[in-house]
C-alpha cells in the first residue's frame, strides 16, 4: 500500500482537479470559436452602409440581396481567408 502524507494527497487532488478544469475550459473555447466562425461566414456586409445581412436570405433569392437599410444591391460573395 502506498502511504501518502496529507500534504501530498491535497497536492495531487488539486493538480487533478485544476487539470480537469483546464481541459474543459480549452474544449469550451475551441467549440465557441468554431461556432462563432460558422456564424460569421453567413454574414454579408453592405458595401455602402456596412449593415450585416444574412447570407441564407441571399442564397434563396438569387445572388443579389437588397440592403434593408440603404436599398443598395449586394452580391452573395464570400471572401476566402482563415
Amino acid at each position: 500500500m502506498i502511504q501518502l502524507t496529507l500534504a501530498w494527497f491535497v497536492f495531487i487532488y488539486l493538480v487533478v482537479f485544476l487539470a480537469g478544469i483546464l481541459f474543459f475550459w480549452i474544449g469550451y473555447e475551441m467549440l465557441r470559436k468554431r461556432l462563432a466562425s460558422e456564424d460569421s461566414r453567413q454574414l454579408i456586409y453592405c458595401r455602402i452602409c456596412g449593415v450585416a445581412l444574412t447570407a441564407s436570405i441571399a442564397s434563396t433569392t438569387g445572388s443579389l440581396l437588397r440592403c434593408p437599410h440603404c436599398g443598395s444591391l449586394n452580391e452573395d460573395h464570400h471572401q476566402g481567408g482563415l
